[in-house]
């Protein structure tokens, strides 16, 4: 009797047993999902958000970038002219010769021929002249590039003087043939028929064709950079 009874006692704490692990499994298992569903939530924004961050970095690289390539090309060609400068020019050496005469008795003008108040000077002036054309001028809007042809076309200003005649003072020869009252030709004299001659040197330049040599030199130039580019260019003056 008593066995039976011990019996059914440890059966029922068996059972007792058996059905609070059952709850607290069953806890348990609430307790995981509730706390996991809002955890993959999260991490399902989270990825969605960094796809998103991605996208849009492509997104700007591309624009910012890929897009901008001919606004890049371009500022790189208008520099790479900029420094063929030196490269648009034409020098010439012209030498001038300069014819004084007058009339001076004590150092004054006089309007009459006198016997031996006349002088005649022959100034013999050589000087370094430079023409050019102003490619530092050029901008975005100086040319046109037609991809399609890959063709290039471009206006230039015309070429000038870049800067005054430079005389070569130590080559300048001086000749005169003067009247018993008449004094050699001094330096003062000297410069000032010197700068009577840079403006005869100007004249000279211009029609030994100088700006349409230098001219010519920019376009050469200008030819051979942008064929090395893949290329073909027509360039104006104006």
């Amino acid at each position: 009797m008593k066995k039976n009874q011990r019996k059914t006692e440890f059966t029922s704490a068996q059972e007792e047993v058996a059905a609070t692990a059952v709850m607290r499994s069953s806890r348990k298992t609430g307790f995981s999902f509730s706390f996991f569903k809002p955890l993959k939530l999260k991490l399902f924004f989270a990825v969605l958000f960094t796809v998103m961050l991605i996208g849009t970095g492509i997104f700007m690289y591309q624009k910012l970038f890929t897009g901008s390539t001919y606004a890049s090309e371009t500022v790189s060609i208008v520099e790479e002219v900029r420094e063929l400068s030196s490269l648009a020019t034409a020098e010439a050496v012209i030498t001038t010769v300069i014819k004084e005469e007058n009339n001076k008795i004590f150092n004054k003008d006089i309007n009459v021929n006198f016997p031996g108040t006349k002088r005649t000077i022959l100034l013999v002036v050589p000087a370094t002249v430079l023409a050019g054309v102003d490619l530092q001028s050029i901008s975005n809007e100086s040319y046109t590039v037609d991809e399609e042809k890959k063709h290039i076309t471009m206006t230039l200003p015309h070429a000038e003087l870049l800067q005054e005649p430079s005389i070569q003072m130590d080559k300048v020869q001086t000749f005169s043939d003067q009247g018993i009252f008449r004094s050699d030709v001094d330096w003062e004299e000297g410069f000032d028929l010197a700068a009577v001659a840079s403006d005869d040197i100007k004249e000279q330049a211009v029609n030994l064709g100088l700006l349409t040599k230098a001219e010519q030199s920019a376009v050469n130039a200008l030819t051979g950079l942008f064929s090395g580019l893949g290329y073909t260019a027509s360039i104006e003056f104006k």
